[in-house]
């Protein structure tokens, strides 16, 4: 006996309808928040950059060494490069409108919050620089409206954060003494 497909039940009231996988980055407003999300990213850089700066001068009397002043020049460079990007895409929100990206909303969303969480959390210098480049290319793939270098960015950017869910695991358990 053949089953029919469920049908669809209508929103509740108030309550806005569910977007399609296609819908993201599909109106003014979709890159707005993209932009947004990106900005917050760049704040969760500064914050990341200045507490550590200031745990190594407490640690070096003052003093921060060459090489986590170069480390820190760098990202906040990146953070500084990373909010002109979301406010080329605030400023061109209508031109960035993307076709069917097979993508919603949410997960884009989604992507950016853990990224700017795990910029205040992580551990690996190597991880972190990386993981702004990724945003970095999200910006910059988001600016053109194309589809293609979009998902790319947006799969770059899914695969940092699972590495770094992997760098930042705990240690498994010692095996039991036997």
């Amino acid at each position: 006996m053949a089953s029919n497909p469920p049908t669809p039940q209508p929103a509740a009231p108030g309550t806005p309808p569910a977007q399609t996988p296609a819908e993201a980055l599909s109106t003014a407003k979709q890159v707005e928040e993209l932009a947004d999300r990106l900005s917050a990213c760049a704040d969760s850089i500064h914050e990341r950059v200045m507490r550590d700066i200031h745990r190594s001068q407490q640690q070096h009397d003052g003093e921060v060494p060459e090489a986590e002043q170069s480390v820190a020049r760098a990202l906040l460079d990146a953070e500084a490069e990373l909010r002109q990007r979301a406010n080329r895409l605030y400023a061109d929100a209508a031109a960035c409108i993307v076709g069917p990206l097979g993508q919603s909303q949410q997960h884009l969303v989604a992507l950016t919050l853990e990224a700017a969480d795990k910029i205040k959390r992580i551990t690996r210098i190597g991880d972190g620089i990386t993981l702004v480049a990724r945003l970095l290319g999200l910006a910059t793939a988001a600016a053109t409206g194309q589809v293609f270098p979009i998902l790319a960015a947006v799969d770059q950017l899914k695969t940092q954060l699972d590495a770094i869910a992997v760098h930042e695991a705990p240690p498994p358990p010692p095996p039991p003494p036997a």
